[in-house]
């Protein structure tokens, strides 16, 4: 026979609310759980920003850029440009200043004095510049330089 005092809890409540010790270990599990949730979060948010942004083609463009026969075309962020020129070849080529403009994320248009403005299709990828011409489709490849 079970007797009680008033104030008692009855039987089927002692195991909800448990012990003063089993309601600490409840408190210390829910605050661990919390601890590694947030720890979590901050886990993937830190590896959130290690992914690197997309840089615009206003901004991957700049730069010195050379192809595999050596010569070399440069980008300044003010749009305009420097193509050196060559000596010693069939003809000169003078320096060649220009300025420049991206119609859109795959388009460059390059305007040089006297000349009309010429278009060509660029893909820049990381280190690497093609350019394709509209006219004839030749298609060159540049190495950002070192």
């Amino acid at each position: 026979m079970i007797m009680r005092i008033a104030g008692d809890q009855p039987e089927s409540t002692l195991h909800t609310t448990g012990s003063p010790r089993t309601r600490r270990s409840h408190k210390a599990f829910k605050f661990a759980a919390l601890g590694l949730l947030i720890l979590g979060l901050m886990i993937i948010l830190g590896l959130a920003a290690c992914v690197p942004a997309e840089v615009s083609p206003e901004k991957a463009i700049v730069g010195k850029w050379m192809n595999a026969q050596g010569g070399t075309i440069e980008f300044h962020a003010d749009k305009t440009g420097f193509i050196p020129g060559l000596e010693g070849g069939v003809e000169t080529i003078p320096d060649t200043p220009f300025t420049y403009y991206l119609q859109d994320e795959t388009h460059l248009g390059i305007v040089m004095a006297g000349q009309a403005p010429v278009v060509v299709e660029i893909k820049i990828e990381g280190d690497k510049l093609t350019w394709r011409g509209q006219a004839d489709k030749t298609e060159y490849v540049y190495r950002r330089a070192k």
